[in-house]
């Protein structure tokens, strides 16, 4: 490991190209075990920690606190763990957090959780949302002055044909592998539709938050403003080994994540039958809800293992611990990923982790913490799960490992920090940029 040398991030106006100009210091760290990270104008690496000094950036003064909106294209539970990043950020940087999401069928159109506020509109398809989210947008930025913020293409699409968008900066969210979309995002046509949204965005937005070094790769060549890799965060208070009931692991392996075809959890179900056979009566737990769940319960009935494979639905973030420490290791198998916060939820809990072997889990888990299989080898899996289940010294070293590893690197006050910091730099260039 070594430190990189220094880089700057130079003002940017949307769809700019970077020029010359007072810059904020940047002061380069070391990075996470195993990755040296390339650092180049314009780019900010995990690990990176900015020093931006408020109320003296170049083109005028930058408010000593910040507001945000955040523009996404799903609905937020009243308990949804992004609350309480909302929370931490907005005590940073001095200002509200807001969010516009879709409202789900019985949740009310307001949550106010000051300085935290959602606001939840109704609309049917997409486009419906598309155009009910930029009236909101506009409605809630009137008379004030946000960084915005998208959370995927959808939401960065709503956020670039807003009236607000023109005196505000908008940092874009890239959390997964769609800047090349695979098979897994489907069809061709909904594959080059994605990508073609996700470069538009990328290529007009004035900052670019992306969650791993993989991703970062993909879109630096396309974007003109800073891209930062910020990892995932883990609030490693809420997730240790000692969280939920003492005593022997109810479960041997767990998997938590939406039932969606992406998530691949049908492998799993698919190599259930070959752990069993290895690992008699082992049971598998699947915490998360989807349009795949039917699908996967009939899977795991024909294969003759649904008295071993639990479904257990949605469970209360808070309460995501004591199920994570119910079981003896987490399997995590995704076709693609950005950095799943899953995968470090589980390590800071001090299981030992099977995940596909994926750019994204490659990045976070390395061999001293557990194992990485094919995506489309069930029987890898079987082989994978039965070895750390049958050794369970070797599986507890595993787990202190990766805790140690969350620790030092995804702990989610450190993380804070660093997007707070890019959140600062980005209004600063705007504002600089802008004259404002």
């Amino acid at each position: 490991m070594h430190t990189s040398p220094a880089g700057t991030v130079p003002p940017m106006a949307a769809g700019s190209r970077p020029t010359a100009g007072a810059v904020p210091s940047v002061s380069v760290g070391t990075r996470a075990e195993g990755v040296v990270p390339s650092v180049s104008v314009g780019t900010w690496a995990e690990g990176v920690v900015p020093s931006v000094s408020v109320g003296t950036r170049a083109g005028g003064a930058v408010p000593r606190g910040v507001s945000v909106l955040v523009v996404g294209s799903h609905p937020l539970a009243d308990d949804d763990a992004n609350l309480t990043v909302a929370r931490g950020l907005a005590e940073r940087l001095g200002g509200r957090y807001e969010f516009v999401v879709p409202r789900g069928p019985s949740e009310p159109a307001r949550l106010d959780l000051h300085p935290v506020h959602v606001h939840r509109v109704r609309a049917g398809g997409r486009l419906d949302y598309l155009m009910a989210a930029r009236r909101a947008v506009d409605d809630v930025t009137a008379g004030t002055w946000q960084v915005l913020m998208s959370s995927n293409p959808l939401a960065a699409m709503v956020i670039e044909s807003t009236r607000a968008r023109r005196a505000r900066p908008h940092i874009f969210h890239i959390q997964g592998e769609i800047v090349r979309p695979g098979p897994e995002y489907g069809g061709p046509a909904k594959r080059l539709a994605l990508a073609a949204v996700t470069r538009l965005g990328v290529r007009r937005a004035s900052g670019v938050r992306v969650v791993s070094e993989s991703l970062r790769a993909a879109v630096e060549p396309r974007a003109a403003c800073p891209v930062a890799v910020i990892g995932s965060r883990v609030d490693t208070r809420l997730f240790h080994p000692g969280a939920g009931t003492p005593g022997a692991p109810q479960v041997d392996a767990v998997m938590v994540g939406g039932l969606e075809d992406v998530k691949n959890h049908i492998t799993v179900v698919r190599a259930w039958p070959d752990v069993a056979a290895l690992v008699p009566g082992a049971r598998l737990l699947i915490v998360g809800e989807g349009r795949r769940r039917d699908r996967l319960e009939a899977e795991a009935a024909a294969l003759g293992v649904r008295h071993l494979v639990e479904f257990r639905g949605r469970v209360p973030h808070t309460l995501v611990p004591a199920v994570l420490t119910s079981a003896r290791l987490l399997i995590h198998p995704s076709w693609s990923e950005g950095q799943p916060r899953a995968v470090l939820e589980g390590m800071a809990c001090g299981l030992p982790v099977v995940c596909s072997d994926i750019p994204a889990h490659r990045e976070i888990v390395p061999p001293r913490a557990g194992r990485l299989v094919p995506p489309s080898d069930p029987h890898g899996f079987a082989e994978t799960v039965a070895k750390v289940l049958g050794t369970p010294d070797a599986a507890a070293e595993m787990g202190l490992h990766g805790r140690t590893l969350v620790t030092r690197h995804h702990d989610q006050v450190k993380g804070l920090d660093r997007y707070a910091d890019f959140i600062r730099a980005v209004a600063a260039s705007h504002r600089g940029t802008h004259g404002r």
